[in-house]
């Protein structure tokens, strides 16, 4: 899952280029989680939180401007790569002080964006990995692995339901120890009890006995998976 940040102080203008960025992630088959911020501030105090991969900043925005929120991202983490928006090619100069991977002229042109994009995943080495699933209509779906949160077995009608980060459902045919052994190649999905699988890349926390995923949705971890669970996710936070 690539997390991606837009800060313009016009949120007209910053649904805009996540449509574009939206449009070309799906066009090339890349998982993708993008956040709108219209002030500095709010984008930094978010970062502190939830580490994003790659921001694209407008360089003119009132009380922090884009230099001076790049800089605090900079304190932060070296780790993001980051585009400037800017309608002025002055300002490309600035832009290096932040480390800036490039600068964009507004209008954005998606051309342009989607070579800077595809660029940036060779940079980041993220596998583009995919689940093929059949529901219970026959339909098989495509689903990359990075937006599963879970896999569970529900008591309620002892179907297999797989959650993704959109928070959508997909009820399959397959059972859970089946799908199991088809993840077993990828060291993020763990069991949380008897009938779920958990994906460990997007847990955010695991409180007492729950599990809190980074979409905000919940589950339950049995007692005799909780302390191999807390050791797993500690061991890669580390990581």
């Amino acid at each position: 899952m690539i997390n991606v940040a837009v800060c313009d102080d016009s949120k007209e203008f910053g649904e805009i280029v996540k449509k574009l960025i939206k449009t070309i992630m799906t066009k090339n088959n890349i998982s993708c989680n993008i956040s709108i911020f219209i002030s500095g501030l709010s984008l930094v105090q978010a970062f502190k939180g939830n580490k994003f991969d790659i921001i694209f900043l407008d360089m003119e925005m009132p009380e922090t401007d884009g230099i001076k929120t790049g800089l605090l991202i900079r304190e932060i983490s070296d780790k993001p790569i980051i585009f400037y928006l800017t309608s002025h090619k002055e300002y490309a100069y600035e832009s290096y002080q932040v480390k800036a991977k490039n600068y964009l002229l507004k209008p954005v042109n998606i051309d342009v964006l989607e070579k800077e994009i595809l660029g940036c995943m060779k940079e980041l080495k993220e596998p583009i990995k995919f689940f093929d699933v059949k529901d219970i209509f026959g339909i098989i779906h495509r689903i990359p692995l990075s937006d599963i949160t879970h896999i569970l077995r529900k008591k309620e009608d002892r179907k297999l339901h797989i959650y993704t980060l959109d928070k959508k459902d997909t009820i399959v045919v397959q059972t859970l120890e089946k799908i199991e052994n088809s993840l077993s190649h990828s060291n993020c999905f763990k069991r949380s009890g008897k009938s779920c699988l958990v994906n460990l890349d997007n847990i955010r926390v695991i409180n007492k006995n729950i599990i809190h995923f980074i979409n905000d949705e919940t589950e339950e971890v049995s007692r005799r998976c909780l302390s191999e669970l807390v050791n797993l996710l500690k061991q890669k936070n580390m990581g």
